[in-house]
């Protein structure tokens, strides 16, 4: 399987070839040289267009997709430019460029040198425009403006039924590029397709169109069904394994949308106005692919930890990860979705900008939504308490059912489920019954007044005696306590006092209910005697 989704990969995906000539630079230090450096490339592109025609190869086209990317970087302004659909947008004002020039005079070599101050320079008896950008040596790199770019397709409709003022083989680059097909498709006659899907839709053949339509369509229906396939495998599994099925199938998705990017644009070749919806949807996809995949990593990682036979089986513990995950994913996912709107043109500073001047209004509306994931994240670390304790918090107590980013669930004495925020939980003196190793038991027994001294000093010792006998009791120095307390006007308070070694509180009652009735009958007995 995994050789032939290599195949696959190197069927639709051309690479660089290993020797790739080595070019000198191209002169754009002044706007003229900049365009006989765009003639002197349009002379290299097309003999390698004429070469791919004669040989369609991967090879072939990789060289030809190399030129134009170089004419496009280093002659273009591309900056505006979505990163996505920026070598398409390259190689076509490259192609319309190329026609107007081909119309134009050769530049009067007498023109006067350009002024060292200026920034902005046009082609005599034209509006085609060069602009010097700043990153180049010494400020004087000079391309084609963006501007220009931007109406190419008026000023090449300028020049239509012109003939070329030199000789060249390819007099319509626009319907070249129209044409133009990979290795995959070179051996489909567009010429001998039916008359609708020859139809022009925005600069593009429909029959191209269609066929981007149906690469896309059976890339996310593919994605779609390994989707399904994993759910009903997963369906019941332990969450780690869940988690590991959703990052498998982001993962595929992420492939069969690379394949379709791949096979979109190395063989189909779309251009036109349509070309840059099929990208930017495309790319869009993928970055939502990628968004689930890194969601689905992150959870992946806590649920293997909190799984594996040697993470400590405390359910604090496992919640902390779970938190970590929920955060951490929906950082991961957030940055993706950053960086696919950057590549879609939306600029990832700006993008970051505009939610940082929202940002204000969102920090003061989601004020106590903040606090109290503060307040959670405060809980994890001090760790005053965790899942399954038994706390007492102000007037009220009850079990830790859960601790959530914004608040905790505490079940009652009475089963009801409270909901409390976690800011609020984290400023009151809270209590964690189950945290203690022992529990007091503290009572007073009444003795009757008329009881002689020398019979209480007797029923002070059986007590005692009774008290220490208890297995869960302490019998350390000094415990169990028991003496006379008070004198009232009809009995007299004995004190029992101890500690019951014990972290249930249910064994605690049982024992603290022998005790007492175990004290009871000492006295009954003392009476009787």
């Amino acid at each position: 399987m995994q050789r032939w989704v290599f195949l696959l990969l190197a069927w639709l995906m051309p690479s660089l070839p290993a020797s790739a000539a080595l070019l000198a630079e191209l002169d754009t230090s002044t706007p003229q040289a900049t365009v006989a450096a765009f003639r002197g490339e349009v002379k290299r592109v097309e003999t390698l267009f004429l070469a791919y025609l004669n040989a369609p190869s991967t090879t072939t086209e990789v060289a030809l997709s190399r030129a134009l990317s170089r004419a496009g970087r280093e002659l273009l302004d591309l900056r505006d430019a979505p990163p996505v659909t920026r070598l398409k947008h390259g190689a076509m004002s490259f192609g319309l460029l190329a026609d107007i020039l081909n119309r134009l005079p050769e530049l009067d070599p007498a023109t006067p040198p350009v002024d060292p101050r200026a920034t902005r320079w046009a082609i005599p008896g034209t509006e085609i425009r060069l602009i010097r950008v700043p990153e180049g040596p010494d400020g004087r790199n000079w391309v084609f403006s963006a501007e220009t770019l931007t109406r190419l397709p008026e000023f090449r409709a300028g020049v239509d039924g012109l003939p070329p003022l030199r000789p060249v083989t390819i007099t319509d680059w626009a319907e070249a590029q129209r044409s133009f097909t990979g290795p995959l498709l070179a051996w489909l006659p567009p010429a001998s397709l039916p008359g609708p899907l020859q139809w022009d839709l925005l600069g593009s053949p429909a029959w191209k169109v269609l066929l981007t339509f149906l690469t896309l369509l059976t890339a996310v229906l593919l994605g779609l069904a390994c989707l399904r396939v994993v759910l009903r495998m997963t369906k019941g599994a332990v969450p780690w394994r869940r988690h590991l099925g959703m990052l498998s199938a982001a993962m595929v998705f992420m492939l069969l949308l690379e394949l379709a990017y791949r096979f979109i644009t190395w063989h189909i070749v779309l251009v036109g106005g349509l070309s840059d919806a099929g990208l930017l949807f495309n790319s869009f996809a993928f970055y939502l692919a990628a968004a689930w995949g890194a969601w689905a990593a992150c959870w992946l990682v806590a649920e293997a930890i909190i799984a594996a036979p040697s993470f400590p089986a405390r359910v604090y513990d496992a919640n902390l990860l779970r938190l970590l995950a929920r955060v951490c994913s929906l950082l991961a996912a957030a940055t993706f979705i950053v960086l696919g709107a950057n590549e879609a043109g939306v600029s990832a500073l700006g993008l970051l900008a505009g939610v940082s001047i929202g940002g204000l209004a969102l920090a003061l509306a989601a004020q106590a939504t903040v606090e109290n994931l503060l307040g959670g994240i405060s809980i994890f670390a001090d760790r005053p308490f965790r899942v399954g304790d038994t706390i007492a918090f102000g007037t009220a107590r009850g079990v830790v059912i859960s601790i959530g980013p914004r608040s905790s669930q505490i079940r009652g004495p009475d089963g009801s489920l409270t909901s409390i925020p976690n800011a609020d939980l984290a400023k009151v003196h809270v209590t964690n019954l189950s945290a203690r190793d022992r529990w007091i038991f503290q009572h007073t027994l009444p003795a009757p007044r008329d009881m002689p001294a020398g019979r209480i000093a007797a029923l002070v010792e059986e007590i005692q005696r009774r008290v220490a006998a208890e297995p869960l009791v302490e019998t350390a120095p000094g415990w169990p306590r028991v003496h006379v307390a008070e004198i009232g006007r009809a009995n007299i308070g004995i004190e029992i006092t101890a500690q019951i070694l014990t972290r249930d509180e249910a064994r605690f009652r049982a024992t603290q209910q022998a005790l007492i009735l175990d004290a009871l009958s000492a006295v009954e007995a003392a009476q009787r005697y």
